[in-house]
């Protein structure tokens, strides 16, 4: 009876709801697009959730990230979403994983020959790991769902790969100059709409609808606007074309990635082993406040430090960032 008014509607019914239950998603990215788009899926019976996401729970994320409350302010999105998610359904099967989704360890977390990935939702805040997932999806034939949100603003766009229609390389650039949460705001009505408008999109994908999306949505919440554009493949594409896959094996990566949030840098430069985070965790203690949560170390609130040598620095620049992550964590 859980999903009766769901089987109900005639375009999912009962087999549409047997092969929801049956599927598969990845959900990447679980800010104020992410969490509301897992949340949506599991109440909507999805068999399977894969959640990954680098950042912790900043009290700013709660004006529009409603999956959290007061109480997550510290943990990682990924450990706070599971927790949230069981409570709504626990029917859901959940892999969670509290990482920087990059090009040395995208094809282990998402392992297309063992997950049976279905779709993916990009719901990311930086391109680097946009076209990085567009590389993958592309390579393996995995459907994805494109989705941004800022200030009142965003935008959809389903990318099928074999289906000759567009990826994101060919219409979003690389030197594109985008405006970010810190810098334009956000709505929280824009983030619950377009993680509506992707979830939806989402399940007509698993039932292979006919009704699909081709075009990119562009909504604007605040001026009541919406447009339909038609976006056209590049027969030029350097990814789903010519089938170079530069962010994938990593000729693209970056050390440091600025963050959509309060001023936070993710720095990799050093690999730890167990025993080495330990000393840190010991050291940090010695100078300062620290909150263990097992996964990583939350350093007087300016430094989240994970227990594979990454980690989120509040800094007012990336030299800032550096500098703190040398004197803190190591050269």
């Amino acid at each position: 009876m859980r999903y009766i008014r769901q089987e109900i509607f005639p375009e999912i019914g009962r087999k549409g709801q047997q092969k929801l239950r049956k599927s598969t998603a990845a959900i990447i990215g679980l800010g104020a697009l992410g969490s509301v788009s897992a949340g949506l899926l599991a109440r909507a019976g999805i068999g399977k959730l894969f959640l990954i996401d680098r950042d912790v729970v900043e009290l700013s994320n709660l004006q529009r990230q409603s999956l959290f409350d007061e109480r997550d302010i510290g943990k990682p999105k990924a450990l706070a979403a599971e927790e949230h998610l069981n409570k709504i359904n626990s029917d859901v099967q959940i892999d969670f994983f509290i990482d920087d989704l990059n090009f040395d360890n995208i094809e282990k977390i998402l392992n297309v020959d063992k997950n049976n990935l279905d779709l993916i939702l990009d719901c990311t805040d930086n391109l680097e790991t946009r076209f990085l997932i567009n590389d993958f999806c592309v390579k393996n034939g995995i459907p994805f769902i494109y989705s941004s949100a800022v200030g009142s603003k965003g935008y959809v766009f389903n990318i099928i790969p074999n289906k000759n229609n567009a990826c994101l390389r060919c219409f979003l650039k690389e030197a594109a100059q985008l405006d970010t949460c810190e810098t334009a705001g956000v709505l929280n009505a824009i983030a619950n709409l377009i993680s509506s408008i992707q979830v939806n999109e989402a399940i007509k994908i698993i039932l292979n609808n006919t009704n699909i999306e081709k075009r990119l949505l562009f909504f604007d919440a605040w001026g009541n606007e919406l447009l339909k554009i038609k976006v056209k493949k590049n027969p030029s594409c350097i990814c789903c074309v010519k089938n170079n896959f530069e962010y994938l094996t990593g000729k693209k990566s970056s050390k440091i990635i600025k963050l959509c949030g309060d001023n936070v840098y993710q720095i990799r430069l050093k690999s730890i082993d167990k025993k080495m985070f330990k000393n840190l965790k010991n050291k940090l203690k010695k100078i300062g406040r620290v909150i263990d949560f097992g996964y990583c170390i939350n350093f007087d609130n300016k430094m989240t430090i994970f227990n594979d040598g990454r980690a989120l620095i509040r800094a007012k620049d990336e030299k800032e960032a550096k500098s703190l992550y040398s004197k803190f964590v190591g050269n």
